[in-house]
């Protein structure tokens, strides 16, 4: 593995403004702009979450437990996240299964002050707070016109 070029990934994810998820709905792939949890200025109390993901690249996010989303994940758990800077000429693309996370400890740890709007109780105790985690197993983009694709190994 090139470390500069996992460097590069985890700058890239620790910067961009939002993560673009794509998910299954009805047979057609369907993608959002959803909260970007490892942006560093967004999140900064979420930095020690990532601490030892910098090779993983494992990431967190959040999305109502009534959404349909949630339901799609429920469906077929396969998912793309996208995070990208154009002006940088910076994508990166990785995909993998992703994880409702239960573990409640885990989902106090994600949870940010900033997160009550979406929630009606505005406490990660909400019953509609569904924390989703991607570790992935494939990562691929291009990097200042450059392609680059690699597996993750868990």
């Amino acid at each position: 593995m090139d470390k500069a070029l996992l460097a590069a990934c985890n700058e890239r994810m620790n910067t961009a403004e939002v993560v673009y998820m794509t998910t299954m709905r009805e047979g057609y792939p369907c993608t959002r702009a959803m909260l970007n949890l490892r942006n560093r200025v967004q999140f900064p109390e979420h930095q020690h979450l990532y601490a030892a993901h910098d090779a993983d690249l494992m990431t967190y996010v959040v999305t109502n437990t009534s959404s349909k989303k949630r339901k799609e994940i429920e469906a077929d758990a396969r998912v793309c996240l996208y995070f990208c800077n154009p002006s940088e000429f910076f994508g990166l693309s990785l995909a993998g299964d992703l994880e409702i996370v239960e573990d409640m400890e885990v989902k106090r740890a994600v949870w940010a002050e900033s997160l009550a709007q979406y929630f009606p109780s505005g406490k990660p105790e909400d019953e509609d707070y569904t924390l989703l985690q991607l570790v992935p197993k494939q990562v691929s983009g291009w990097n200042r016109g450059q392609k680059f694709a690699f597996e993750v190994s868990s």
